[in-house]
């Protein structure tokens, strides 16, 4: 079997939605955007942003921070106004401060809810397990596009989600 990302243009945005979906499953709560540092995370969060208002929807902006493990244990969500009290000078903390509110100011007045939330952890393994906390969630990410060899060796964030997550996956390049 061929995989399909190997036969598409570089903008096209994928959409996966498991096979063990129900009619009800469809009545979905709220619509999670993850955040990181690269190019494509501004397009996911564009396009998380437009389907939000669509369906009316609240946000849910999430950004995983690779912590130190002495960190990463105490760290599992923490609110954006808690960040920068945790931070301490702890450039991990600063960063994804500073992104979350990036992310916050370019999502403007856009007439949508937005709960900022830090994770802690490997970014896919968290992703998934806060994925499991949410309500009947869509996820929107973006993907790197790191080249074949690079996601061959390490795997990659978004290869992860989409064939583990069991919520509707978009993502958009």
């Amino acid at each position: 079997m061929i995989p399909v990302k190997q036969h598409i243009a570089e903008a096209v945005t994928i959409c996966r939605v498991p096979n063990r979906m129900t009619d009800m499953d469809f009545r979905h709560t709220s619509i999670v955007i993850a955040i990181d540092d690269a190019g494509s995370a501004g397009r996911a969060l564009d396009r998380g942003l437009e389907l939000a208002e669509a369906l009316r929807l609240p946000v849910r902006l999430v950004h995983v921070a690779r912590l130190s493990q002495a960190h990463s244990a105490d760290v599992r969500r923490i609110h954006i106004a808690d960040i920068e009290q945790a931070a301490g000078g702890q450039p991990e903390f600063e960063l994804a401060a500073d992104l979350l509110n990036r992310s916050l100011a370019r999502a403007g007045e856009r007439e949508v809810e937005i709960e900022p939330v830090l994770l802690g952890g490997e970014p896919a393994d968290a992703l998934l397990r806060y994925l499991k906390e949410c309500d009947r969630p869509i996820l929107v990410m973006g993907r790197r596009g790191q080249g074949r060899l690079a996601e061959l060796l390490l795997g990659s964030v978004s290869d992860q989600v989409i064939r583990h997550a069991e919520c509707p996956v978009m993502v958009v390049s």
